[in-house]
């Protein structure tokens, strides 16, 4: 270990070349996840950030909302289980809207009723029942719309931001509203729609305390026209939210694979080159042990800087992408990269274990190395 700061201290030019490597491999991999991050998330807040532990659908919709019909009635049908503690409508509607500063929409206004409603609230309130008023989601807010301000849906419905929500995101530039005027809203977007007046497109519920999900589930599963499921089920249910999430995933995962080669090989070729010294250190007692950790504790320093580069250069992209990209850079997925990148660091110096016990100390004596 020793050895190997000592080296490092004496030669930082060298293993500045494979940290800029490494980083260049980490700013990817923090972009890419950061993308990932925001569509994913972006996508699945509507049932990750409610209270709700269970949805009801219409049995031919495969939890997709926009293939569901549900009665408003079998809220109370749902709310008069046992198991239940409260429940309430959920919708959602697609459609161009602007803002009162001009910024053009594309939202997803939900309507939510009790525990279908988003529980982190970070400023304002929820919409009063009935009023035209809204809910945001805070990705809105780097588009310029806060508390106060005005979204014009369609022909001319205006609502008013009253509040704003953290990770309540559906996909789209996502509001919230009441189901009352989700629905009124809804029809004067969509004539067409008004014979389903009276209707939700899902059911959320939120169970007693001490009730176990999957027993609810398979209990509530019998209320006759609706099936029931789990959060993660009704985001199973979101076309592509899965396989984007796993897409990118496989493309970042290879970016680390990419990193443990980089190290293996530089690694591999700085071994070869001192081939002659590990072979002197090991005639005057040194063990191979002690080489692998010299090795080993390059790899993690040139990683670790690395990590710093690649850290700093996903910053400039961070900055200039544009307010309508859903990106999302997180700690917690910044801290699962240092921690994959310190990992792949050291299976590369690994690889090159092998090498050091294959050098034969008498090759130092004659010089025929």
């Amino acid at each position: 270990m020793r050895l190997g700061l000592i080296e490092l201290r004496r030669r930082p030019g060298r293993y500045l070349a494979v940290a800029s490597a490494v980083g260049f491999i980490v700013a990817l991999a923090l972009i890419l996840s950061a993308l990932s991050d925001g569509l994913y998330l972006g996508a699945t807040g509507a049932y990750r950030s409610t209270d709700a532990d269970v949805y009801f659908f219409a049995p031919e919709s495969a939890f997709q909302l926009g293939r569901s019909v549900v009665p408003a009635d079998a809220v109370a049908e749902v709310k008069g289980s046992e198991l239940v503690a409260a429940a309430g409508g959920f919708g959602t509607l697609q459609t161009a809207a602007v803002a009162d500063d001009g910024t053009e929409l594309l939202l997803s206004l939900l309507g939510a009723d009790g525990p279908a409603r988003p529980a982190s609230i970070t400023a304002g309130r929820f919409p009063s029942d009935g009023a035209d008023e809204v809910l945001v989601d805070a990705q809105l807010e780097r588009r310029g719309i806060s508390i106060g301000s005005r979204i014009v849906v369609g022909s001319g419905a205006a609502l008013t931001v009253v509040g704003v929500a953290e990770d309540a995101g559906f996909g789209l530039d996502t509001a919230w509203t009441g189901i009352a005027t989700w629905e009124r809203v809804r029809i004067a977007v969509r004539p067409e729609l008004a014979a389903l007046a009276g209707t939700v497109q899902a059911i959320a519920a939120a169970l007693e305390p001490g009730v176990e999900q999957e027993e609810a589930t398979e209990q509530l599963g019998q209320i006759e026209g609706l099936i029931v499921g789990t959060p993660q089920d009704a985001i199973s249910g979101l076309p592509a939210a899965d396989q984007q999430r796993t897409t990118l995933g496989a493309i970042v995962n290879t970016t680390f694979v990419v990193a443990a080669l980089v190290i293996a090989l530089f690694f591999a070729l700085v071994t070869l080159e001192k081939r002659a010294q590990f072979a002197i250190l090991k005639a005057l007692g040194m063990g191979n042990r002690a080489l692998l950790g010299a090795v080993f504790v390059q790899a993690l320093v040139a990683s670790a800087v690395g990590f710093v580069i690649g850290s700093a250069s996903s910053r400039g992209p961070e900055a200039v992408l544009p307010t309508s990209v859903p990106a999302l850079f997180l700690r917690s997925t910044a801290t699962g990269i240092l921690v994959a990148t310190l990992l792949m660091g050291a299976i590369g110096a690994v690889v090159t274990f092998r090498r050091i016990v294959r050098i034969d100390p008498a090759s130092a004596i004659g010089g025929n190395l």
